[in-house]
C-alpha cells in the first residue's frame, strides 16, 4: 500500500482538525451556561479547599518520596560489585525519584499560587507554611538523592546547591549518558510545541464561553517564543562549535 503524499496528508489532518474544532466550538456555544458554571464551581472548590488539597498532595508525595529514597538507600547498602540486577533496580528507582521530587516542588508552587490568588480576601498563614515546608523538603530530598546517585556512580560530580551544578553534572557524564540527555531534551522540545499549541487551542475554545482576557495568550506566547529562540540559538551555536564543549 502506497503512503499518502505528505502534502495531501497535511491537508487531510488540517480539514479533520478544523471539523473537530467546529464541533467543539458549536458544543461550547450551546453549553455556554453549563461550562461557565462548571468553571466557577471548580475555581471555588480549589480556593475553598486549597489548604486541604495542598496538605494532602504534599503529604502523599512526601510519603512516596521517603519510601523510594529509603528503599534505594537500603538496596545500595546491600549492593555487591557484580550484582548488575540490583544495580539496575537502584538506577531505575533513582531515575524515577529525582523527577518525582521536582514534580512535587512544582505542585507546591502551583497550589501556593492558588493561595496567593485568594490572599486579598482571606490569606491563610498555613498555606505559606505548607509551601515553605514543601520547598525545604524537596530541596533536602534532592540533595540526598543526588548523593545516592553519586555513590552509585562515583564519577559523577556536582553539588546540587551550586548554581553550576547542571554544567558540572553534564561534564561528568560519559558519551552515552550525554546522548540520552540530548535526545530526551529534543523529545521534550518537540512535545512542548504540541502542548503549547494545544493549550492555545483550549484557551480559544474556552474564550467562546468565558472572557479569559489576554494574559493567558501573552504568557503562553512568551513561553513558546522563549523556548523556540533558546533552542534555535543554542543549536546554531553548537553547530558552529564543538559539541564536546556543550554547557
Amino acid at each position: 500500500m502506497k503512503k499518502l503524499n505528505p502534502t495531501i496528508k497535511f491537508f487531510i489532518v488540517l480539514v479533520i482538525s478544523a471539523f473537530i474544532g467546529g464541533l467543539l466550538g458549536g458544543s461550547i456555544i450551546h453549553g455556554e451556561d453549563a461550562i461557565i458554571q462548571s468553571l466557577i464551581n471548580f475555581q471555588n472548590f480549589m480556593i475553598n479547599n486549597n489548604l486541604l488539597i495542598q496538605s494532602s498532595v504534599f503529604g502523599l508525595c512526601a510519603l512516596i518520596i521517603l519510601i523510594l529514597y529509603i528503599s534505594a538507600n537500603l538496596k545500595l547498602k546491600h549492593l555487591d560489585e557484580n550484582d548488575d540486577l540490583l544495580f539496575d533496580q537502584i538506577d531505575h528507582q533513582l531515575g524515577f525519584l529525582i523527577p518525582f521530587i521536582s514534580v512535587t516542588m512544582i505542585f507546591g508552587f502551583c497550589l501556593f499560587g492558588v493561595t496567593v490568588t485568594n490572599s486579598m480576601e482571606d490569606f491563610k498563614l498555613l498555606g505559606l507554611i505548607i509551601f515553605l515546608v514543601n520547598m525545604a523538603f524537596t530541596l533536602i530530598m534532592t540533595i540526598l538523592s543526588i548523593k545516592l546517585t553519586k555513590v552509585l556512580y562515583p564519577d559523577k560530580k556536582g553539588n546540587p546547591l551550586d548554581f553550576n551544578f547542571d554544567k558540572e553534572w553534564l561534564k561528568s557524564c560519559d558519551e552515552a549518558e550525554k546522548f540520552v540527555i540530548y535526545k530526551a531534551s529534543y523529545r521534550c522540545y518537540q512535545l512542548m510545541n504540541f502542548v503549547y499549541c494545544g493549550v492555545v487551542t483550549l484557551c480559544l475554545l474556552i474564550s467562546i464561553a468565558v472572557n479569559i482576557g489576554i494574559f493567558p495568550y501573552l504568557l503562553i506566547g512568551f513561553l513558546w517564543i522563549t523556548q523556540t529562540l533558546v533552542y534555535s540559538i543554542a543549536a546554531n551555536r553548537f553547530q558552529h562549535g564543538q559539541l564536546d564543549n556543550v554547557q
